[in-house]
Parts: structure tokens; C-alpha cells; sequence
């Protein structure tokens, strides 16, 4: 027994030194294996490396980063004058961080202009520059710089803002002052504000960071589009649109982002694709004075059926990247016959006035302001004692245009509530109250005329 036991634990033994024997040789072949391997693949990247054809001129072009200048002598002139006076530091802290600063565009790129440069100007557009001033020592030096300027390094984005309708602003302020009769320090203070984009970039690309990422938000359009018959940025921030930019604002627009990434469009996405800075893009409507025609340009000229469907299709284009293409046009044609209601009541509203006009019963401005084709916040910049002074039948057509607007502008914006409650609703109530009023007058005409045949 013992010798069985003893044979069994020799043979384990053997077995057991040859497994080891064996793992050993195993993990030497290994080891071998992967050096060589290790060596043949640095020698593969290597020759590889020696066989790659040099790169090219142009290929050498494009991998080097291009150089950023940084600030310009002439700036720093500018810069240490201002110091010293101790004004806009934060403009100077501003262009110091920009873009601008990075690239060597300095102050007096933009703030100087050349004899060549002024005789190119519009008239209207040396105007207003000339009303601006400088308190700079430098004759030369222009306070505010002209969307022209921009335009000498930025002429694809200065060409497509020449197409769009921020480029007559002030044109149609002008037009309005003059038809309206607003005082011009009224237009300065009031109007001029908003209308001066026709000559400034930086309302959008606010100075002197010129942000590209700050131009692109709702809230950078807000100053201008908002209140009175112009609330599209209301309409915005309380639609469902507006409703999904707000609920992400926290990582909305940041740096590493494009506007095609968010969840929600902003303005610039309809108003602004590829970037283009006609803001004309698509659009097709215009103020409605109840004598059409129902579809204008930029200019107020009617435009035809090829050229608004063309426009139409501009517009699906865009709304289809989010949205079905029977839906976007449903849609839209949902709010053209908001927009075609909306002409039906002013359109009344204009017989109204009319007359009263053939009764002598109407002043000469309400004549004027039920014909114009014109935004209806032009009619309430007057000076407070003329405003308050008009009848109430004026106050009420004034009233009704605004709420006009507010209901068509509302319907393409996607706000039920502007379109509706705010827009519609007190479009009608507004109409309700001219026929009350003018019934009043027609009474009160009618009484007089009774007195009188009394009387004699």
C-alpha cells in the first residue's frame, strides 16, 4: 500500500514539474513574440513616417495658426489719452478683450474716416454722423462709426444688411416725422434710438466687444422689438419656442455651441440663416392699413405671387429643419389668414374715418394717420399736450392699429395669447368702441341740428 501511494505522488510530482517547465517556455515565446512585434510596428511608423512626401506650400499655409497682431501704436495713443481723461474705461477694457484687439484692428480703423471714404457716404448718412459730435482733440476722429465702415473688412455681411429693412430705418423715421409732424427732438430722443440702425452694427454687436455670441440672443433684440404694436420679442419669450430657449438658458450660446445645436430656435435662426444679415429673409408682410396690398418688400411695394412664394418657400426651409413640411405650411398659412382678418377690421375701421371725414366731423391729422402704411407707434410719439388733446375717435383708431398689429404679428411668432387675448380680442373691442363713438357723434350732430331748428 505504501508503495502505491508512494508511486502515485512521484508521477503528480513529474507531471507537475513539466506543467511548470512548459508555462515557463510559454511566457518566454511570449515575451519574444510581443518585442518583436513591438520593434516591427516602430519600425513600420518609421518608415512610413520617412516615406510620407513632404508637405506642400499650401498645406504649410494651412497649419500654421495665423497670427494675431495684437494692439496697434495708433491704438495705444488712443488708449492712453482716454486714461488720462479718465473716460469710457470700460469701452477701452471692451476692445482690449475683443477680437478686434487680437486681430491689430485698432481705433483708428474704425474711427477715422478718409475725404475718399466721407464722399462715399449718403447724404442722410453724413447727417446723422455730423449730429453725433466728438469731444476728441483729433478733428478727425468720429464719435459713432457708420455701418459703411464695418463694411470696408465685413462687405458679405454690409451687403446683405443693405437688402434687409434695418437698413431704411431711419429713412422710415424720417418718413413718419414728417407725415405724423414729430418734433425732432422727440425722433432724437425717442425714435431715433431704435430707427438709427440704419447706420450702426452695434446695436446687435454691442460696442466695443462686437460679440458675435451676445448678437445672436433674443435679449439682443429686445431694446427695439418690444412694447406697443412691436412686441415680437414678448411673443418670443412667452411661446413654446421661447418656453424651450429659457428652460436650457443655462448652457445655451456658450462658445462651443452653434445656434443649429439648441433645442429652440432664437430670432436669428428664422430672421438670420447661415448667418445672412438680410433680415429681410422670407418675410413677406407688412404693416396692414386696410387698403392692401397684402404682401410688400422692404420698401412697401407690392411684391407678386412668384416673388412671395419664393419668399414662402425661404421661410418652410427653414421651419422644416424642426418641423414636417405640411405643418410649417399649414402653419403659416394659419397665420396669413390671421394677418387677411386683421386688414378686414382695419379696412372698416378706415370707412369709418372716411366717413366722417365726408361729414366734416374728422381733424386733418386723424385724416392723415388712417391712410398711412406705417408702423402705428409713429402715431403716439407726439408731445404729450398734442396727444392728449385728440378726440377720442383718434385715440381709438390709433388703439385699433396697435392691437392689429399685435394679432397678426402674434399668429406668426406662434403666441395663441398675443394673437388672440392681447391681438384679436382687443382689435374687436377696439372696433366696438369707434362704431359706439362715432354713433355719439352722429347723435350729438343730430341734437345740435334739432336746437337750431328750435331756435328759429
Amino acid at each position: 500500500m505504501y508503495l502505491v501511494h508512494y508511486n502515485i505522488a512521484n508521477v503528480s510530482l513529474k507531471h507537475f514539474t513539466l506543467v511548470i517547465i512548459f508555462a515557463g517556455l510559454f511566457l518566454l515565446a511570449s515575451c519574444s513574440t510581443q518585442k518583436e512585434t513591438t520593434i516591427t510596428h516602430q519600425k513600420t511608423v518609421i518608415s512610413a513616417r520617412e516615406e510620407k512626401p513632404a508637405l506642400t506650400k499650401s498645406e504649410v499655409t494651412l497649419t500654421i495658426p495665423k497670427k494675431e497682431r495684437g494692439i496697434t501704436e495708433e491704438s495705444l495713443k488712443c488708449i492712453t489719452c482716454h486714461e488720462e481723461h479718465g473716460i469710457t474705461h470700460g469701452w477701452v477694457a471692451d476692445w482690449e478683450g475683443s477680437k478686434h484687439a487680437r486681430k491689430g484692428v485698432g481705433c483708428e480703423m474704425c474711427h477715422i474716416s478718409s475725404v475718399t471714404e466721407l464722399a462715399t457716404m449718403e447724404a442722410t448718412e453724413l447727417e446723422y454722423l455730423g449730429s453725433q459730435g466728438s469731444n476728441c482733440e483729433d478733428k478727425k476722429v468720429r464719435r459713432h462709426v457708420a455701418a459703411s465702415m464695418c463694411g470696408k473688412c465685413h462687405k458679405k455681411e454690409y451687403q446683405e444688411f443693405m437688402k434687409s429693412r434695418h437698413s431704411i430705418g431711419w429713412e422710415r423715421m424720417l418718413e413718419c416725422g414728417n407725415l405724423m409732424s414729430i418734433p425732432k427732438d422727440i425722433r432724437s430722443t425717442k425714435c431715433g434710438q431704435c430707427h438709427n440702425i440704419q447706420f450702426k452694427c452695434d446695436s446687435c454687436h454691442t460696442r466695443h466687444t462686437f460679440s458675435t455670441l451676445e448678437a445672436k440672443t433674443p435679449e439682443a433684440c429686445r431694446t427695439c422689438h418690444t412694447c406697443s404694436d412691436n412686441p415680437h420679442y414678448e411673443m418670443y419669450i412667452s411661446s413654446k419656442h421661447g418656453s424651450v430657449y429659457m428652460a436650457s438658458q443655462s448652457g445655451i450660446l456658450k462658445e462651443s455651441q452653434t445656434v443649429s445645436s439648441l433645442r429652440s430656435p432664437v430670432c436669428v435662426t428664422c430672421h438670420m440663416p447661415q448667418g445672412t444679415h438680410d433680415l429681410s429673409f422670407g418675410l413677406t408682410h407688412g404693416p396692414v392699413a386696410g387698403n392692401g396690398p397684402y404682401y410688400i418688400n422692404r420698401n412697401g411695394a407690392a411684391i407678386d405671387e412668384v416673388e412671395f412664394t419664393k419668399k414662402r418657400i425661404d421661410m418652410l426651409s427653414i421651419c422644416n429643419i424642426c418641423h414636417s413640411f405640411p405643418f410649417a405650411k399649414k402653419t403659416l398659412l394659419d397665420a396669413d389668414d390671421v394677418y387677411k382678418n386683421v386688414e378686414a377690421v382695419i379696412k372698416e375701421a378706415r370707412d369709418i374715418v372716411s366717413e366722417l371725414e365726408r361729414e366734416n366731423l374728422l381733424s386733418l391729422s386723424m385724416i392723415k394717420t388712417a391712410g398711412m402704411l406705417l408702423p402705428s407707434h409713429a402715431s403716439v410719439q407726439e408731445t404729450l399736450p398734442s396727444y392728449t388733446n385728440k378726440s377720442r375717435t383718434e385715440r381709438l383708431f390709433i388703439k385699433l392699429t396697435q392691437s392689429a398689429a399685435v394679432s397678426w404679428k402674434g399668429a406668426f411668432h406662434e403666441n395663441p395669447g398675443y394673437t388672440n387675448l392681447c391681438g384679436w380680442s382687443k382689435l374687436q373691442e377696439d372696433l366696438s368702441d369707434m362704431r359706439e363713438e362715432v354713433k355719439k357723434i352722429h347723435e350729438e350732430v343730430e341734437f345740435q341740428r334739432k336746437m337750431k331748428m328750435k331756435l328759429r
